[in-house]
């Protein structure tokens, strides 16, 4: 992150991400939980780093946030078994922190990343369709992946379907 953003404020924001997606990627894959105490005084400072710090602005913010929340809420409200309110939340942080429409790549790569997995372990006879697989790790590897490299991915993402 310092070879990406140098010595800056901007470095700071990314380093309390980097922290912060850290932590959860580990309580979550150890635990099977995203603990509230981690998510809910998160999302008033991603906003405002997102507002004054790192250039998202926001209206952005708000909508990335408002966006990934209902998307992952959906299939939470449809099959509780299958995600955890705690992952919902998370998305909702991550659409703070991202903004639209970076949140959206950084969803799809978390999407399609935990899918690989899920498959390769049903493949490998290592869990049946009902394991549990935390999705957390995932969400909170894309969204770092996102805060360096979302623009790009969005271009990658754009330049295949196009």
């Amino acid at each position: 992150m310092f070879l990406h953003d140098g010595p800056s404020i901007k470095l700071l924001a990314h380093i309390f991400y980097l922290s912060l997606f850290a932590l959860i990627f580990v309580i979550d894959l150890d635990e099977k939980i995203i603990p509230n105490v981690l998510l809910y005084p998160s999302l008033p400072i991603a906003f405002l780093l997102s507002t004054f710090v790192l250039d998202i602005g926001w209206s952005r913010s708000l909508i990335g946030g408002g966006v990934a929340f209902s998307l992952l809420l959906i299939p939470y409200l449809i099959y509780k078994e299958g995600m955890g309110g705690g992952d919902v939340k998370l998305s909702g942080l991550m659409g703070l922190s991202l903004g639209f429409p970076v949140v959206l790549a950084a969803l799809f790569l978390a999407i399609i990343s935990g899918g690989l997995l899920a498959a390769a372990l049903l493949l490998l006879k290592r869990g049946g369709r009902k394991s549990a697989i935390p999705f957390g790790p995932f969400l909170s590897l894309a969204a770092l992946l996102s805060l360096i490299w979302g623009r790009e991915l969005i271009s990658f993402y754009l330049s295949i379907i196009r």
